[in-house]
C-alpha cells in the first residue's frame, strides 16, 4: 500500500513540475516581450524551478557541441600566455582557439611562435583595422564551431569554464548566449563583493552590470560582458559588432551592444557565476569596475558616453525613448551622470562631475537628435589565410 502511495506521489510531483515548467515557459516569453518587467520575472521565479529558464528541448547527451575561444590581443604577450595556460587546463578542451592580432604586433607573433603551448589548437587571424570591434568581427568571420566563446587576453579561465558553458548550450536549445563571472583582481586582492542583480536593463534605460560580482544560481539576463561571454553560432549568424561605436583602441560598450542585439532577436541570455574566469585588468581599467570613469582623456570619455547612449537608444520604442532622454538628462548614473548625479558626485568631491555631466549630455543629444546609420561589417579587416599553431 505504501509503495502504491509513493508511486502516485512521484507521478503527481512529476506532473506538477511539468505544469510549473510550462507556466514558467509561458511567463518567460511574456517577460521577453513586455520589456523585461519585474512582475513577469517574479512570476517566472515562482512557477519554474529553473528560475526564469523555461523547460526546453534537451539535446542528446552524446551530441557534443564544438567550441572555439576567441581572444583579441595587442602587444600583451605577458598577459596572453597565462590566458592560454588557463585554456590548456580545461576539463573540456576547446576545439579551436582564435587569436586575433595585428600583423604589426611583433611581440604577440614572436611569443606565440616561441612560447605558446604546443598542444592547443590555436591559430592567428590577422586584422588590419585598429580597434576591438574590427578584431572581434574578424574573429567571428573566421569561427566555424557550434559555440564561440569570448574572453579577454588578461583573463585566466577556471578549469570548468568551457564545460559549464557547454552544459547550458547542450541542454537548452533556446539559449543563445552564456556569460559568467569575471572575478576581478584590483592589483592587490580579488574583489569578492557580491551583487544579486546582474546584466539587467531597466525599462527606462538604466543598465546594471555587476558581471564581476554575481553569485548564486544561473539566471536569465539582458546582456553579457565581453571578458566572459559565449554565443551559439546559429544565434549570432548575421550579427556583427557595431562599427558605429567610437573609440581609438577598445570601443566601450561593444559587448553591451552585441549581446542586447542577440536578446532582441529572441534568444535567451544566461549568466552563470560557475562559468568563472579570473580577470587581471590593467590599472587604467580598474576605475570602470567601481563606477568611476575618469576624465584623464576627455575624448575617450565622450566616446564611451556616445556608445552607451546609442546602445540603449536602439533597444527602445518611441515612448521609452522619451522617458530615457528625461531620465538620462536629469538623473543618469555615476559613470554617465545627469544633473542630479552630477550634484551628488560634486558633493563627494568629484571635481570633474560637472564636466562629465556636460560631456554626457552632449553625447546624449547627438544620439537622440542627430541619428546614426545602420552598423556595417568591414570584410576588408579579415585576411583569407590565418596562421595556425
Amino acid at each position: 500500500m505504501r509503495g502504491e502511495e509513493e508511486r502516485k506521489d512521484f507521478f503527481f510531483e512529476k506532473k506538477k513540475q511539468k505544469t510549473f515548467n510550462f507556466l514558467g515557459s509561458v511567463l518567460s516569453n511574456v517577460y521577453r516581450f513586455v520589456g523585461n518587467s519585474e512582475d513577469a520575472k517574479v512570476f517566472c521565479f515562482f512557477f519554474s524551478k529553473k528560475k526564469c529558464l523555461p523547460s526546453l528541448s534537451i539535446l542528446p547527451p552524446s551530441q557534443r557541441l564544438s567550441m572555439a575561444v576567441l581572444i583579441c590581443t595587442y602587444k600583451r604577450p605577458d598577459a596572453l600566455l597565462p590566458c592560454l595556460q588557463g585554456l590548456q587546463n580545461q576539463i573540456l578542451p576547446p576545439d579551436d582557439i582564435i587569436i586575433v592580432a595585428r600583423p604589426s604586433d611583433e611581440a604577440t607573433h614572436a611569443a606565440m611562435a616561441d612560447r605558446a603551448p604546443k598542444n592547443l589548437p590555436w591559430r592567428i587571424v590577422p586584422v588590419h583595422e585598429p580597434g576591438l570591434v574590427a578584431a572581434r568581427n574578424a574573429g567571428l568571420a573566421a569561427a566555424r564551431t557550434d559555440v564561440v566563446c569570448f574572453c579577454d587576453d588578461d583573463t585566466i579561465a577556471g578549469p570548468h569554464w568551457l564545460a559549464t558553458i557547454h552544459d547550458h548550450f547542450s541542454r537548452n536549445s533556446n539559449i543563445g548566449g552564456v556569460g559568467g563571472r569575471d572575478r576581478c583582481h584590483n592589483g592587490t586582492d580579488f574583489d569578492d563583493r557580491r551583487r544579486a542583480v546582474v546584466g539587467h536593463l531597466q525599462w527606462w534605460g538604466r543598465a546594471i552590470g555587476n558581471h564581476h560580482l554575481g553569485f548564486g544560481e544561473p539566471r536569465r539576463v539582458d546582456f553579457l560582458k565581453g571578458a566572459n561571454m559565449s554565443f551559439r553560432a546559429t544565434a549570432i549568424a548575421g550579427h556583427w559588432f557595431d562599427t558605429r561605436l567610437r573609440g581609438k583602441g577598445a570601443q566601450p560598450n561593444d559587448d553591451f551592444s552585441f549581446s542586447l542585439a542577440i536578446a532582441r532577436a529572441g534568444w535567451m541570455l544566461v549568466y552563470d557565476p560557475a562559468a568563472l574566469v579570473h580577470h587581471y585588468p590593467a590599472a587604467d581599467q580598474l576605475r570602470s569596475y567601481v563606477g568611476r570613469l575618469g576624465l584623464a582623456d576627455p575624448v575617450s570619455y565622450a566616446e564611451a558616453c556616445y556608445n552607451h547612449s546609442l546602445t540603449i537608444w536602439e533597444q527602445m520604442g518611441l515612448l521609452r525613448r522619451a522617458v530615457f532622454i528625461a531620465w538620462a538628462a536629469l538623473v543618469g548614473v555615476s559613470n554617465y551622470p545627469g544633473l542630479l548625479q552630477a550634484v551628488r558626485l560634486r558633493l563627494r568631491h568629484d571635481r570633474a562631475a560637472w564636466r562629465k555631466c556636460a560631456i554626457n549630455l552632449a553625447a546624449l543629444r547627438e544620439v537622440c537628435f542627430s541619428g546614426a546609420g545602420k552598423p556595417k561589417f568591414c570584410a576588408a579587416a579579415v585576411l583569407n589565410t590565418p596562421k595556425a599553431g
